[in-house]
């Protein structure tokens, strides 16, 4: 029989975008503190631009990753779950795109004017202005968090009932989803708790990727 053709793109495409994101949130300095503080610590560091840019550029691919996924559950009863937790994880990451940008662009001229200014009114201002937006942004990362978590549940589901993965691995984006959904919905958007909701999530999209670069052909 012949064997038919895996496009790699698509996993390919996944894999690299949660190891950008993956590698993105492992370097990226804990923010603690008051504004001031955060600000300061954002302009001495120096890979401050890097990091938030490897995580626009990570959700991009993933995302695109996640479309090729989808398009595997065609024709089978896991389609509509799947083109359901697809239209959600854009959603998803169009809200963490947010909290990003606005970290990677305000938060980091905030930051320059903040420590390049003499104390004063300058510095002053640049503190009122984070303080007063940020929260505009961590509504966002909540948001983010809370429909990762369910397009992960609904993509889980989509593998159980479409039989075209493991069924372990629909278990697991299943498992995922609910506990990203969980730590969003009961915790602060300003807690490490909140922030936690992405973990699973992008661990399964990174599986999933390496599952399926390792598939072996189908026979037609």
């Amino acid at each position: 029989m012949t064997p038919i053709p895996r496009p790699l793109a698509y996993p390919s495409s996944l894999l690299v975008g949660t190891l950008l994101i993956v590698v993105a949130a492992a370097i990226h300095p804990d923010l603690t503190g008051d504004g001031a503080a955060q600000l300061a610590l954002i302009a001495h560091c120096d890979a401050w631009r890097a990091i938030h840019w490897a995580f626009l550029f990570g959700f991009t691919l993933s995302l695109a990753g996640l479309v090729g996924l989808v398009s595997r559950h065609v024709a089978t009863p896991g389609e509509g779950a799947a083109r359901a937790g697809i239209f959600v994880a854009v959603l998803a990451y169009a809200a963490w795109t947010i909290v990003v940008t606005f970290m990677l662009g305000a938060g980091w001229a905030l930051a320059q004017s903040y420590v390049t200014s003499e104390p004063g009114m300058t510095a002053t201002r640049a503190v009122f202005l984070y303080d007063m937006t940020r929260g505009f942004a961590l509504a966002a990362q909540r948001a983010a968090g809370f429909s990762l978590g369910v397009s992960t549940y609904l993509v889980g589901l989509a593998a159980l009932r479409g039989r075209i993965l493991p069924v372990w691995l629909g278990w697991a984006g299943v498992a995922s989803g609910a506990v990203a959904v969980a730590l969003a919905a009961l915790f602060g958007e300003a807690t490490k708790a909140d922030q936690a909701a992405f973990v699973l999530p992008v661990l399964w999209q990174f599986v999933t990727a390496l599952l399926l670069l390792a598939e072996r052909p189908r026979a037609a």
